[in-house]
């Protein structure tokens, strides 16, 4: 009776693990829901191959060096009614300030975490160009990317982003970042006692900004 228990176990487990995804595209799938049971949203077009491609991003002026690098990673994801499969896109950054590394999550790229929200950097949603989309030919263009940094205690700073995209400038490719000061929600000093205690953390490491990035590998 236990072999025929344990066999049975074995096959339910074969067949739940081996289950097939249909696929559609990440930012294209007008016939199903976002994780809708069943479905792998895949980035079919390779939209995020334009900045995993370049390898390290890198920025530099005013004594300051920053560095962002961009892997593609997927992930299962199981809800209470769902199963479903996204891809994601995961970035890393270093920041050297007057030559002393003040940040660095480049390593986080290289771990497997169980969710997208456990990264530093991960991707939102496509966004519409508007003017300061230098260079874009390609509707909705721009890429929300959420941001935030470590030892981080202070509930202003948890939901931070900042826009990207890829440009031409002749023949080299160029990553526009655009982190703009209402990234931060409310005063970063303030805080309501009755939420939170005192935050260490009252101002960001990133300076707010427009920066454009250059291939260094």
């Amino acid at each position: 009776m236990k072999t025929i228990f344990f066999i049975v176990t074995l096959l339910i487990t074969q067949i739940s693990t081996a289950q097939q995804f249909v696929i559609v595209d990440l930012y294209n799938y007008p016939d199903v829901s976002y994780g809708e049971n069943g479905y792998y949203f895949k980035d079919t077009q390779g939209y995020f191959n334009q900045f995993t491609e370049a390898g390290t991003w890198q920025y530099t002026g005013n004594n300051i060096t920053i560095q962002l690098r961009f892997v593609k990673k997927t992930f299962t994801k199981n809800t209470i009614d769902n199963i479903y499969k996204t891809d994601a896109l995961i970035g890393g950054m270093r920041i050297v300030k007057n030559g002393i590394e003040v940040l660095n999550t480049l390593n986080t790229l290289n771990e497997n975490k169980n969710s997208v929200v456990d990264y530093f950097i991960y991707d939102g949603y496509k966004v519409r160009n508007t003017i300061d989309c230098l260079g874009c030919t390609i509707p909705d263009q721009r890429l929300y990317m959420f941001y935030k940094e470590p030892d981080n205690d202070n509930q202003r700073l948890t939901d931070m982003y900042f826009l990207m995209h890829v440009y031409k400038n002749g023949p080299a490719s160029i990553l526009r970042v655009v982190f703009p000061e209402d990234a931060v929600i409310g005063d970063p000093t303030q805080y309501d006692p009755e939420v939170e205690n005192a935050p260490t953390k009252i101002q960001v490491i990133l300076p707010f900004g427009k920066y454009d990035f250059k291939k260094v590998n």
